[in-house]
């Protein structure tokens, strides 16, 4: 068995302020190790359970965020920033699924921990085929390319919820913490959140064969509503591929997915 493992800050048990998540930063080195610590624990089980192969991708802002001495043995990592198209490398259709830890709400949740979708500063929303997707949605997509299912999700409460909406009630979640607002939550201890993992675990892999790719067909319309009118003001829109729909929005049109996301990715 092979688990593809990608992993985000924001929905890391302990993870709740700005100075936690960005190199140079007061808090960074601790959020550093929360992430290592959560990311490690998650390995052990699998080991345990008998998963022989374990890639795990660093999905956080630069991909050079977990502590490399402290990082478990027994999996190979992927760092770095990567455009889309390499964004999961080592990824194929051999994989049993994916676990999505860490990860956080799409853009625009209401009282959602770092509430975002790719980047808080550039995008407001992004739709594609009529579906609004954050993060959660945008990787989904990608391993489904190669077949891939998403057996396990954790992050915030409402993280978890669109998980539930987006991919369906057979995906396993795990709630590391309930959000009051973008930094206000309930917080798990992360030694209970470690504790419970073991189980959280065990069940993803139980229910793996009910876990189903995500997929949209071609073509693809995606809707980008940017931050500001400056940022579409440097876009090039042909009108055909490239259509500018007001001063914040964009649509894009494209037959292939890796080229529709590599607009934003």
């Amino acid at each position: 068995m092979k688990i593809y493992i990608s992993v985000d800050m924001e929905g890391i048990a302990g993870i709740l302020l700005p100075e936690q998540l960005v190199k140079g930063e007061t808090l960074y080195y601790e959020a550093r190790k929360l992430m290592t610590r959560e990311v490690n624990v998650i390995i052990e089980e699998l080991i345990k359970i008998g998963v022989k192969d374990i890639v795990v991708k660093d999905a956080h802002g630069s991909g050079f965020n977990f502590l490399i001495e402290d990082l478990h043995p027994d999996a190979l990592y992927v760092m770095g920033g990567l455009r889309v198209d390499q964004r999961f490398p080592l990824l194929d259709s051999s994989f049993t699924g994916a676990f999505l830890i860490g990860y956080h709400a799409k853009s625009g949740t209401k009282q959602a921990i770092r509430d975002h979708t790719i980047s808080s500063h550039s995008w407001q929303s992004i739709t594609i085929n009529g579906i609004e997707i954050g993060e959660i949605g945008l990787d989904s997509l990608l391993f489904g390319l190669h077949n891939v299912p998403i057996m396990l999700v954790t992050g915030d409460d409402k993280a978890c919820k669109e998980v539930k909406e987006f991919l369906g009630e057979d995906v396993v979640t795990y709630i590391t913490k309930y959000s009051l607002g973008r930094h206000a939550g309930i917080m798990l201890p992360p030694k209970r959140v470690y504790k419970e993992l073991a189980e959280v675990v065990k069940r993803a892999i139980d229910n793996s064969k009910k876990c189903s790719p995500f997929y949209l067909n071609p073509p693809y319309e995606m809707v980008v509503r940017y931050m500001s009118t400056e940022q579409v003001d440097r876009l090039f829109c042909d009108n055909k591929r490239v259509i500018r729909i007001d001063g914040v929005t964009v649509k894009y049109k494209e037959e292939d997915l890796m080229q529709l996301l590599s607009h934003v990715l």
